[in-house]
This record gives C-alpha cells, sequence and structure tokens, in this order.
C-alpha cells in the first residue's frame, strides 16, 4: 500500500514540493487559487500529513496528554468533552488515560507521556494534594492541575479548581435552613483534597449553627461512587437517632444513599432528605430528582485548556489558580423534617466512621 507524498502532489500539478508544503499551510507567499488547487489536489490523492515528520521540523508533537483520575466518575467524563474541544480548536490532539483512581497509575501515565514528548499534561482530579510530584512533573513538561488548590501556599503549578468549601457550606446551610438539625454528611477518602474541601464546609455550616462537634456526623467512603454512597446510608440509617438528612460528596452517591434508604422502607423526602454534589446528568433523572451543588465543568475544562495553551506558549507564563463558584440546585429530594421538635443529642457520642 502506497502513501501519498508531497512530492507525488507537486508532481500531479506540476509545481515545486516546497510550494505544495507552503499551500497545505496556508502561507501567505501562495496564491489563494494555487492553495485551492493544492489542497484539492490532496484531498483527491487521499494525502495525509505525516505529524512525526511535522514535529521533528518545529519541535512540538502537537498533542496533550490527559490523565484522569476515574472515568466512571460522571464528573470527570463531563468535564473531558471541554478540554477536547479546546485542544481540537488550537490544532491538538487529546491522548487521554484512565489512572482508575490508582496513584501509582496515575504518576506512570505521566511518565509515559513524558516518553511521547507531549506538549503539555493536564491532570483532572489529582490524586494527592502532595504538590511534590507534580512539581517534579512540572520542570520537564507544561502541567496544570484540575479539580486541586493549594489554598495560602505558593505553588508554582496552574491550577482550577471549584470552591468545594463553599460546596460543601452550601448543601449543609440549606438542609439547615429547612430546619434539619441532624445532619450527616457522606464523603470520599480525604486524601482528595475536594473530600476534605466539602467536610470542612460542612463543619462551618454546622457550627454556625451551634450543632455541638459532638454532633456532626461525618462518613468516609473508600470513593465517591454509587457503593460508597450506599454503605454509607446503611451506616447512617443505625445511628439513634437517625439523621433527618444527608448531604454528599457526589451525586453518584447520593443516588447510592438514595437506593439504601428506599430499601430501607424511607421516603425521600419524607422521612429522610438527601443532597448532591455535581450536577450530573443523572441527579435530574432520579425518583425524587436530586437536589444538589452545580459546578461548572465545561468552563473548569477551558480554562484548564487555556492555562496550558498559555504555558506552552509563553516564556513569561505566570502560573495562576482559579476558584469557581458552585451553586444549590433545588429539586425534590429535600424538605423540612416531618417532626420540627429539637432532636436529642446523639447517645453513642458518633463523630465519624471509615466505610467500605
Amino acid at each position: 500500500m502506497t502513501t501519498t507524498t508531497i512530492k507525488d502532489i507537486a508532481r500531479k500539478l506540476g509545481v515545486s514540493g516546497s510550494t505544495v508544503s507552503r499551500a497545505l499551510h496556508d502561507d501567505p507567499r501562495i496564491s489563494k487559487q494555487v492553495t485551492t488547487q493544492v489542497k484539492t489536489m490532496a484531498a483527491h490523492m487521499g494525502y495525509i500529513p505525516n505529524i512525526a515528520a511535522s514535529s521533528l521540523r518545529i519541535g512540538k508533537t502537537k498533542f496533550i496528554g490527559l490523565v484522569v483520575r476515574d472515568l466512571r466518575d460522571g464528573f470527570c467524563l463531563e468535564v473531558i468533552p471541554s478540554i477536547e474541544a479546546a485542544c481540537a480548536a488550537d490544532g491538538y490532539g487529546l491522548l487521554l488515560c484512565d489512572a482508575t483512581a490508582d496513584i501509582e497509575q496515575e504518576s506512570d501515565y505521566i511518565n509515559t507521556f513524558l516518553q511521547r514528548r507531549v506538549d503539555g499534561i493536564i491532570v483532572l482530579t489529582p490524586l494527592t494534594i502532595i504538590p511534590d510530584p507534580y512539581l517534579k512533573f512540572r520542570r520537564q513538561v507544561p502541567l496544570v492541575l484540575v479539580d486541586i488548590e493549594f489554598g495560602e501556599t505558593p505553588v508554582p503549578i496552574c491550577t482550577v479548581s471549584v470552591d468545594h468549601r463553599k460546596g460543601g457550606y452550601l448543601s449543609t446551610k440549606h438542609l439547615l435552613d429547612l430546619g434539619h438539625r441532624r445532619i450527616a454528611f457522606i464523603t470520599g477518602p480525604l486524601s482528595l483534597l475536594s473530600c476534605l474541601r466539602y467536610v470542612e464546609g460542612y463543619k462551618r455550616a454546622m457550627t454556625e449553627a451551634v450543632i455541638p462537634i459532638e454532633d456532626q456526623i461525618v462518613m468516609i467512603g473508600k470513593n465517591t461512587e454509587v457503593r460508597d454512597g450506599h454503605e454509607g446510608m446503611l451506616e447512617i440509617l443505625k445511628l439513634n437517632p437517625k439523621p433527618t438528612a444527608v448531604a454528599t460528596a457526589s451525586d453518584l452517591m447520593a443516588a447510592g444513599a438514595l437506593k439504601a434508604a428506599q430499601e430501607s422502607g424511607l421516603s425521600v423526602p419524607k422521612d429522610i432528605s438527601i443532597v448532591g454534589y455535581d450536577d450530573i446528568p443523572l441527579s435530574s433523572l432520579l425518583t425524587p430528582p436530586l437536589t444538589t451543588i452545580k459546578q461548572d465543568k465545561d468552563e473548569l475544562g477551558s480554562i484548564a485548556a487555556k492555562l496550558l495553551f498559555e504555558e506552552i506558549g509563553g516564556t513569561d507564563h505566570k502560573h495562576k489558580q482559579y476558584l469557581l463558584q458552585p451553586s444549590l440546585i433545588l429539586r425534590g429530594s429535600t424538605a423540612p423534617p416531618a417532626n420540627s421538635i429539637e432532636p436529642q443529642s446523639v447517645v453513642d457520642n458518633f463523630k465519624q466512621k471509615n466505610i467500605g
């Protein structure tokens, strides 16, 4: 099977190879008429550009590497399209790897991208809040982290995230405003900064409402999947007295919590209210539809790509940290508690329990 080359096109048109090459790259030195003829002939002959040769010539591969924490996570799936669209608009291909929530796998994939000489790397939901590993990679290639923020500590890495502390606060404050006082929170591993921030927001809202620390219930799962929410809710329903409301760290967790509550014969929101986080499409399709915290996934992805292109193209680039604002989406899974009297204090002094 033969491959059409620039020389083949030039021979067919009776022009030089340099003319064909310049026309294919829209060089202004070539007339529009000749450019059109060259591109028409290239398409007719099935010409495919040799990206490897072009990469050697310009010193760029025109590929971006994207390492995703876990493709099973609906949040990650909704951020990816905006990154891909931004890359395509800038003439970049996107190489995707799924770390499957494994920190060693994440590191291996980043090293693979380095070996492939990608022009830049985006890490979607990093698997550690320690900046050192990413600083090491950043010294070798432009790097942007999505869904992480390093707070007051100055770190020379571009990041874009949502104010998850505020998100945890908003979900809990909503339940408090409805009249709930016995509120539990189901989150994922606190090694994920987002989960740690959710809990900080929850505790801030509960403390502002003068809910004692011993009455603050936090369930910590291995992940933020349906199973973790289901198991967390089953543990919550063993408590006496039972919480009248539950906030969660993801819509998938909320879906699992909803299933567990309904399997236990409870009506949502009549017997117990549930709040999710992420506003993935599933959240509006559940019965009842899920009250949740919305974060703009399209904006997250597009800003991340923009920051990476700035790093790739600018020697005077300054590292930036973006923190986007979440918002509360009201649906049918939350309502005032059925019994409005003040709840009893926690008899078992329950504070925190790992699940899964």
